[in-house]
């Protein structure tokens, strides 16, 4: 079973917006990409890749909605 580990590598000190939250995700000790959360959408960046994915925040609500695996929340 993959092992994933996923650190938050900038947090800026205001609300989301021009500045990015990154995540960097990683299995099995490998660099998957960055996650940049932002207050307008979600970007993905591969790693080693210059281009990436964006999805707005509604188009990832769908996403989730159509193909997430429905579980209940526990703190």
């Amino acid at each position: 079973m993959a092992s994933h580990q996923v650190t938050i590598t900038n947090i800026p000190r205001m609300i989301v917006g021009a500045n990015d939250i990154v995540f960097e995700v990683k299995e099995n000790n490998i660099k998957l990409g960055d996650l940049r959360v932002s207050q307008g959408n979600l970007f993905w960046l591969p790693s080693g890749h210059n281009f990436g994915r964006v999805l707005k925040w509604s188009r990832f609500a769908q996403l989730a909605e159509e193909h997430g695996k429905r579980r209940r929340y526990t703190y």
